[in-house]
């Protein structure tokens, strides 16, 4: 209003609210205000927020004081009493040899670092040592002389452990209102806290790497005979090494003291944050609650897991879903993408029963040889024959070997594809079958450009009954070509696919398509680096399909998961299996022995196993021969002998 009268009082030829709007200066200076007042809004809870801090610290800072000086009395006290009592200064002594003790003023905590199930976990130094530290402050008060003793000893025994992958433990402090364990310091944390902020992220080598190091760490323990009771993602701690990471095992052999601590904190009425166990906890500890080396291993399992997922086991379940589902044998889905090798390290670890798991020290060598085919698969790729050659469109491409196809360009049509593949070798042996007869293409150099081809020309074309494309290069890709052709088939009733790199997924897309299927009854599949995970796929094939008898598994990299998947399946929903050759495949054991007698004397439509050249004892291949004694005519092959 003001510049307005200004500008009248002088006279100028100048309209004013024409470049200065009155009311939106009225608003943007009242936008400003209410800017300026929340930002001191912001500042006044920023500065109360530092204040609170501020007396945190100083609280922190006085109970530290307090602490010290109170260990620095206890210690003089007890240097007093042993001048005065020879007997007291004895009992004193003695229990100094069982494992160092530190005393509390020669500990300085820092920030909380973390909260267990019995204890609160701070980064701290030694002093004395001028060493850096993790400190666990046991959540609890007092302990009566007999807890007292079993701790010491408990704490002795821990104390003597010296190994890669398992925590070392320093000493502890044993004071009035203060019990700790003095550990050392890993500068990454736990395992879970790592695989929930996602860094650092791990590619599969690191994944090998690090369930190899928590494997190791376990089958110290159980050879020095300690089970765990409370694997877990959080219970491995990890820093960075100078060849990647270095993982070791903590919270173990502390039975009494977990005890003793919950027994504390229920009197006492303390509430505790604290991730729970029960999600790691085998079915045979959540009925019967009676821990073992074997339920370690599923323990370890379920770490494995998260290991390869990345994501908290159960996480939206409560305990009573979880506990239900895990004693009824339902798991926990593995995602597709997981390798194979890894898929069936899992499996195994987790089986239902702790007598189908393998011990630590077997999935060491799992592990072990798993990583060795995992690496050099990296290194060196495997180079597959394909028929995509490079090509010139303006001529008609064919290669040296006669063996070997063509690329034909096409350029009659501008909405064709520029390039038909051919194969005249092929299309001349299938042309010289018969309709509806058996076609073999065995070790004819075939891929998977070649599938459609087949599909066309000797599945639809000549209706053909058997076919047979062993000792070829046909991958998942080209079996997936195959059994889409497989789904309304009404003609085809032997498949043999031996000696190719179907692999796990090209399992996967036979079960799809054999869901449907009425007609095949024989599928051979020796030979294709087919794995548990592939197994799992079977299963379902064995569930929903009515007309095939015969598979044939010989020369995979079968283990003993797979065998008691599939014999449970046979057992369970299956009635027209005739034949199952698993010869041959070497990571069978006598773990599966079980499974294999339980289907062999209830499955009614099974006449012949092959199960020779795997790594049966000859115990538990009597057993076998033992199961079939009461079933007339049937055919078990455990000595050598080559199938189909």
């Amino acid at each position: 209003m003001e510049l307005s009268h200004n500008v009248a009082d002088l006279k100028l030829a100048l309209d004013i609210t024409s470049i200065f709007d009155q009311h939106q200066d009225m608003m943007d200076r009242q936008a400003d205000l209410d800017e300026i007042s929340t930002k001191l809004d912001d500042i006044a809870l920023s500065m109360a927020k530092q204040q609170q801090e501020l007396l945190n610290h100083k609280k922190e800072m006085k109970n530290e004081f307090k602490r010290r000086f109170d260990s620095f009395r206890f210690h003089l006290q007890q240097d007093v009493l042993k001048a005065q009592n020879r007997t007291e200064a004895k009992a004193i002594d003695e229990e100094s040899k069982l494992f160092l003790h530190i005393p509390g003023h020669d500990l300085e905590t820092e920030e909380l670092i973390g909260q267990g199930g019995f204890a609160d976990v701070y980064r701290g130094t030694w002093l004395s040592q001028h060493h850096r530290v993790a400190i666990k402050a046991i959540r609890i008060t007092h302990l009566t002389d007999d807890v007292r003793q079993d701790f010491l000893y408990e704490i002795s025994a821990m104390c003597k452990i010296r190994f890669d992958h398992v925590l070392n433990i320093f000493g502890a402090c044993i004071e009035p209102n203060y019990y700790a364990i003095v550990v050392e310091y890993m500068s990454l944390g736990s395992l879970f806290n790592v695989l929930q902020k996602k860094q650092p992220r791990f590619s599969w080598s690191d994944r090998w790497s690090i369930a190899l190091q928590m494997t190791k760490g376990v089958n110290y323990l159980h050879s020095m005979s300690i089970l765990h009771r409370d694997i877990k993602s959080l219970n491995f701690l990890m820093e960075n090494g100078v060849d990647g990471y270095l993982i070791k095992i903590c919270d173990f052999g502390l039975a009494k003291i977990r005890q003793e601590t919950s027994r504390q904190t229920i009197d006492s009425n303390q509430q505790r944050v604290s991730v729970g166990t029960l999600q790691w906890k085998a079915p045979e500890v959540l009925k019967f609650g009676k821990p073992s080396k074997a339920s370690d291993v599923y323990s370890l399992g379920i770490v494995f897991w998260e290991l390869a997922t990345e994501c908290v086991p159960y996480e939206e379940l409560d305990e009573a879903t979880i506990s239900q589902g895990v004693k009824a044998g339902e798991r926990l889905k593995i995602p597709y993408d997981v390798p194979p090798d890894y898929t069936s390290l899992i499996s195994n670890a987790w089986s239902q029963e702790p007598s189908e798991r393998p011990t630590s020290e077997q999935l060491i060598q799992q592990i072990m040889i798993a990583s060795t085919a995992a690496t050099e698969a990296i290194v060196m790729p495997k180079l597959l024959p394909t028929a995509f050659n490079q090509y010139d469109n303006s001529s008609i491409i064919t290669a040296k070997d006669p063996k070997k196809p063509e690329v034909i360009p096409v350029v009659d049509s501008p909405n064709k594809d520029p390039c038909i593949y051919r194969n005249p070798r092929l299309e001349a042996l299938i042309n010289e079958c018969q309709p509806c007869s058996d076609v073999r293409l065995n070790k004819q150099q075939l891929t998977d450009a070649d599938i459609e081809i087949i599909v066309q020309q000797a599945i639809i074309g000549k209706r053909c009954r058997s076919l047979s494309l062993a000792f070829n290069e046909i991958t998942s890709k080209g079996t997936s070509i195959l059994a889409d052709s497989l789904r309304s088939n009404t003609t085809l009733y032997e498949l043999w696919l031996s000696t190719n790199h179907v692999s796990d997924a090209g399992v996967g897309y036979l079960a799809q398509a054999l869901s449907t299927n009425r007609t095949l009854t024989k599928l051979g599949l020796a030979s294709n680096d087919i794995t548990s995970a592939g197994v799992s796929h079977l299963v379902e094939i064995v569930k929903n399909n009515k007309t095939l008898n015969t598979i044939g598994l010989a020369m995979n990299r079968i283990n003993d998961q797979g065998v008691q998947m599939l014999a449970n399946a046979l057992v369970q929903q299956n009635t027209n299996l005739e034949i199952l050759t698993l010869d041959r495949n070497k990571l069978v054991t006598d773990f599966s022995i079980n499974a294999l007698i339980n289907m062999i004397k209830n499955n009614r439509s099974l006449k012949e196993l092959w199960i020779n050249d795997c790594s049966l004892s000859e115990k538990g291949k009597k057993k076998l021969q033992e199961a079939t004694e009461s079933k007339k005519a049937f055919k078990l092959v455990t000595m050598y002998a080559k199938s189909s």
